[in-house]
This record gives structure tokens, sequence and C-alpha cells, in this order.
């Protein structure tokens, strides 16, 4: 099932979180390094024509979450009094659900995938 994704500009990043955004063209790929910003070692990147994601936490250079899925159709940032965050919807036709990185006021990520 194809379904366009609709994502935030990557400037969004640098001015929602202070993070480091890259766009890369001839890759199709999007960079978020939050590291400055948060001092963990949290990379987000998306691919805006491949409607894919990816998230990787890493602990002293070991990795200790990695996911990668395919199917997003909505990539938006919250941000609140209580929290700020990255917000990812998806949808393959078979599964839907979303994918939630919270940035502040601490590193929090959740995942919640439903058959429809």
């Amino acid at each position: 099932m194809n379904h366009e994704f609709e994502a935030t500009d990557i400037d969004r990043f640098v001015e929602e979180f202070g993070a480091t955004a890259t766009s890369d063209a001839d890759e199709d790929v999007c960079v978020v390094d939050f590291n400055d910003a948060t001092g963990e070692d949290l990379t987000f990147s998306y691919s805006p024509t491949g409607a894919s994601v990816r998230v990787q936490l890493r602990d002293a250079q070991e990795t200790v979450l990695d996911i990668f899925r395919e199917g997003a159709t909505r990539l938006r940032i919250e941000s609140n009094q209580e929290h700020s965050s990255v917000l990812i919807d998806f949808n393959d036709g078979v599964t839907s659900g979303m994918l939630t990185i919270q940035i502040f006021p601490r590193i929090r990520i959740t995942d919640k995938m439903l058959f429809h």
C-alpha cells in the first residue's frame, strides 16, 4: 500500500530542539543528530520519498536501540510546556501506529503498532 509521506521541514529540528540536521538529496535521506542538544547519542533519520524512518540510540559506542520502519505517513513535531517530541504515524495497509520520540525533558521512545 503506497501512502504519501507528509514530513515537517528539516529546519524545524534545529529550531525546536537545537539539533544538528543535514539533508542529502542524492541519498534521499535527512539525518538529525540530537547529541549536542541532549547529551545523548540519539540519531533520527528519514527518507521523504521512501517513507521510511530510523532511530538509533547508543551508549558508550554500543547500540542499545535501532528501529527501522517503512510505511511512514506523517512526521511532525509536538511541543508544549511538559515535553517536546517527534511523532511519526505509520500505515502499511496491514498495521498502523505511531512511533514517539520524546526529546525533552528526557529521551523516551515508545512504539505502538496494531493490526487493522
